[in-house]
């Protein structure tokens, strides 16, 4: 009978990193933004009683109102991430 032996092998524990409610509400922030950007660009768009696409440019934004809605929701995120990084900081020290 021949003993086998074996030299020990280096193991990496690799741990999941924890989904806290500051991950969550950031990702919720990223997501409210991005469909805030994306309203604008499909308010115009509707579908009629025939379930065809319809572009309506009546109601399609002027430039200087979408600079403006672009501003409040770049401005309103800044707060929003401020807020809720302040908030978890401030918690957490």
């Amino acid at each position: 009978m021949e003993l086998k032996t074996q030299t020990s092998h280096q193991i990496e524990i690799v741990t999941k990193k924890e989904i806290t409610i500051r991950s969550v509400l950031n990702l919720f922030g990223i997501f409210a933004v991005l469909v805030l950007v994306l309203s604008i660009f499909t308010i115009p768009i509707s579908i009629n009683s025939a379930g065809n696409l319809h572009y309506n440019e009546e109601i399609q934004m002027e430039s200087k109102k979408i600079k403006e809605f672009l501003f409040f929701i770049l401005s309103s995120a800044f707060v929003y991430y401020l807020l809720v990084n302040m908030y978890y900081k401030l918690k957490h020290s």
